[in-house]
C-alpha cells in the first residue's frame, strides 16, 4: 500500500506538469526528462529497496525542481533577433565536412578489438578508453559527430526530403559501433529522423503520440522474442536502458548522499578527487571500470553540492531559453530538433558535457545566425 501511495502521489503530479504537445523546444524538456526520469523512478523508487516516505518525497522534490524551474524560466520570454548569415544548406555542409574528417580520424585509430560482433561491444568500449581520451580534442569531436551532428544531419534530411544524406548518420553510427560498440545513437538517429518526418509534415505537435507508440510497440516485440527465445535484444537494449537502470543509478546517487560517510557533503558535493559517476560506480557500488552516469542534476548534486545542483538548472534553463526564443524568431523546426537531443542528453549526462561535447552548442551558433526559415507550412503563428 505504501508503494502503491507513491506510485499514484507521482503519477498525478506528473500528469499536471507533463506536456501534452509539442509546441517550442523545451516541451521536449519536459516530457523526456518528465518520462524517462521522474516517471521510472516513481514506479521503481524501491528498486534498491524500500525508503521511508519522508526520504521519498525529498528525493523526488530534488528531480522535479528542475523542470518547474526550467518551466518558470522559458515563460513570457523576450525575443532575441539575430541576423541571418547562413543558409541552412550550408549549415549542413558544414557539419557533413566536420563529420568526414571526424570519421577518417577516427578510423585511423582503431580499436585492437574493432569490429561488428556484438559480444564483445563492452570490451570494444574499454579499450575506446585509452584511444579516445577523455577530455581530448579526439574525444570531443568523436562525441559531437556521434550525440549531436548524426541526429541532426538524419532529422535534416528527413524534413528537407533528402533522403539520400541518411547514408551518413548511419554511417556515422556503423563507424563508432565498428571501433566502440555504442549502440544507442542508432536509437537517436532513428528518433531525429521521425521527428523530421514530422517537421515536413508540420505535424510536431503530436510527436508525443509517436514516442508512446514507439514505446508500446517496443513492449511488444519484447513479450514476442522473450515469449519465442527467453531472451529479447529489445529489452535489454532499449526498455532495461531506458526504464530500470536510470531510476537504479538514481537510487544509488540518493543512498550514496544520505548515507553516513564523509565522501559527500550537502554544499560541496564530492569530496574525494574522482569524477562522481567514478565514484559511485568504483567505490559505492564496487563495480570496477563502472562509470555510473545519470542526469544532469542529479549529477551536479553528487559532484557540487547544492550551488552546482542549482547553477545547473539555471544553465540548462537558459539553454531553453535561447532555444525557445530563436525557434520563434526563425520558424525553423531545426531549434526543436536541438531541444530534442540536448533534453535526451541531459537525461543521461552532465549538463556541460551534454552542450560542449556532443556539438549541440556548436549547432546552436550555426542556427541562430541562418537565415529564417520562409516555408508557410511551418508557421509558428
Amino acid at each position: 500500500m505504501a508503494y502503491l501511495f507513491r506510485a499514484m502521489f507521482g503519477i498525478v503530479f506528473l500528469g499536471i506538469l507533463l506536456p501534452k504537445k509539442i509546441v517550442r523546444p523545451s516541451d521536449f524538456f519536459s516530457f523526456l526528462y518528465g518520462f524517462f526520469v521522474l516517471l521510472p523512478y516513481v514506479l521503481l523508487n524501491s528498486i534498491r529497496g524500500d525508503i521511508p516516505f519522508e526520504e521519498f518525497v525529498v528525493f523526488f522534490m530534488a528531480l522535479v525542481l528542475p523542470l518547474l524551474i526550467v518551466k518558470l524560466m522559458v515563460m513570457g520570454m523576450p525575443v532575441i533577433r539575430t541576423p541571418g548569415v547562413l543558409t541552412q544548406g550550408g549549415v549542413i555542409f558544414i557539419l557533413c565536412v566536420f563529420v568526414a574528417v571526424g570519421i577518417a580520424l577516427a578510423l585511423a585509430n582503431p580499436t585492437p578489438s574493432a569490429g561488428f560482433d556484438f559480444s564483445n561491444v563492452y570490451e570494444r568500449r574499454l579499450e575506446g578508453r585509452d584511444i579516445f581520451i577523455s577530455g581530448s580534442l579526439f574525444s570531443y569531436v568523436s562525441a559531437a559527430i556521434i550525440n549531436g551532428f548524426s541526429p541532426f544531419i538524419a532529422f535534416w534530411a528527413c524534413w528537407k526530403k533528402k533522403y539520400w544524406l541518411m547514408v551518413i548518420p548511419i554511417l556515422c553510427w556503423l563507424t563508432f559501433f565498428y571501433l566502440l560498440g555504442v549502440k544507442a545513437p542508432l536509437l537517436s538517429i532513428g528518433v531525429a529522423a521521425l521527428l523530421g518526418v514530422a517537421a515536413n509534415k508540420a505535424k510536431i505537435i503530436a510527436f508525443i503520440n509517436y514516442v508512446y507508440w514507439l514505446v508500446i510497440g517496443s513492449f511488444c516485440i519484447f513479450i514476442v522474442e522473450y515469449s519465442l527465445s527467453g531472451y529479447s535484444y529489445v529489452a535489454d537494449y532499449f526498455i532495461r536502458r531506458s526504464f530500470t537502470v536510470p531510476p537504479w543509478v538514481m537510487s544509488s546517487f540518493f543512498e550514496f548522499m544520505s548515507s553516513d560517510n564523509t565522501s559527500w557533503s550537502l554544499l560541496s558535493g564530492a569530496t574525494e578527487d574522482k569524477p562522481i559517476s567514478l565514484l559511485i560506480g568504483e567505490n559505492f557500488l564496487g563495480m570496477e571500470g563502472l562509470n555510473a552516469n545519470t542526469n544532469a542534476f542529479v549529477y551536479s548534486l553528487g559532484a557540487g553540492g547544492l550551488p552546482f545542483y542549482f547553477l545547473t538548472i539555471l544553465m540548462v534553463g537558459f539553454v531553453f531559453f535561447i532555444l525557445d526564443s530563436a525557434f520563434l524568431v526563425k520558424n525553423n523546426p531545426s531549434f526543436i530538433c536541438l531541444g530534442f537531443s540536448y533534453a535526451i542528453l541531459v537525461v543521461e549526462q552532465a549538463a556541460t558535457t551534454a552542450l560542449l561535447s556532443s556539438g549541440i552548442g556548436m549547432l546552436m551558433v550555426l542556427l541562430i545566425f541562418s537565415k529564417r526559415n520562409v516555408d508557410s507550412t511551418y508557421a509558428t503563428r
